[in-house]
């Protein structure tokens, strides 16, 4: 009994000996992909969800210059509230990762998604290791569906804890605009940036999921907030943005990824 006790006292200690390492390592990350004194380096990682031809053409001839306007949408929002950078997101492509990154399981509790957490974050970490460009302050798996409506594409998600995000996405021309939405959205969850929806209905919250709170008459909006994901129209009704053109960062979500104090 005595000694099941001192090394279950020996694993309980390097459990939180892990635990602590992994939690400091976030926080050091996290520090560091907020400062903004350089240009925050993001990969994000094309994946076919499915064994669709048109999916996989789609995924296989995306490249660093598809995601333009992703780098374009930071760098005028961080103008916008006084950021002294030009450049405070590089976007690079990388076809690294040719398997889908591993998914929570649906209903899972506390301790299934802490579990998994830790998987995909040492799954996106083998990726970086084997990929030729350089690692990555931010990885973003995109995960591309079919756009034939067949089924809706699965809730995207991004954690700050190991500044990674995967998107879930469309492989279609048309969903071009929205897909950068959401990397956009995935993307600012990673450095800190909060919901500014109602996760009942989906709605934008008011004041702080509206592009311009102040707007007379408030409704509709002409802009959407990107942590809210869609464009009031009016009290409880909202439209799917068709570009980043359309959403801006909000004073609260600027202030979360230490673009305001």
């Amino acid at each position: 009994m005595a000694g099941r006790t001192f090394f279950g006292t020996i694993r309980i200690t390097l459990l939180v000996a892990v635990l602590a390492f992994v939690a400091l390592g976030a926080w050091l990350d996290r520090r560091r992909s907020t400062d903004w004194d350089a240009p925050l380096r993001v990969t994000v990682y094309p994946i076919a969800a499915g064994a669709e031809a048109a999916v996989r053409s789609h995924v296989a001839a995306l490249a660093r210059e598809d995601f333009d306007d992703l780098a374009g949408f930071f760098a005028s929002e961080a103008r916008e509230h006084g950021l002294a950078i030009d450049e405070p997101v590089r976007v690079r492509v990388s076809h690294a990762a040719t398997t889908r990154p591993p998914l929570p399981a649906d209903g899972a509790g506390i301790l299934g998604v802490a579990a998994w957490s830790l998987r995909f974050r040492y799954w996106a970490w083998r990726v970086a290791m084997d990929d030729p460009l350089p690692t990555p302050d931010v990885q973003v798996f995109a995960l591309y569906h079919p756009a034939d409506g067949a089924a809706a594409a699965p809730d995207s998600l991004g954690l700050s804890k190991g500044l990674v995000a995967i998107a879930q996405l469309y492989a279609d021309e048309g969903a071009h605009g929205s897909n950068q939405v959401v990397i956009a959205h995935e993307l600012l969850h990673t450095l800190g940036a909060t919901d500014k929806y109602d996760r009942a209905t989906g709605q934008p919250l008011a004041p702080q999921g509206l592009g311009d709170p102040d707007q007379s008459p408030r409704y509709p909006q002409r802009y959407g907030e990107i942590m809210a994901g869609r464009i009031a129209t009016g009290p409880g009704a909202a439209v799917i943005p068709d570009s980043l053109e359309a959403m801006l960062v909000g004073p609260a979500t600027a202030r979360e990824i230490g673009w305001r104090q």
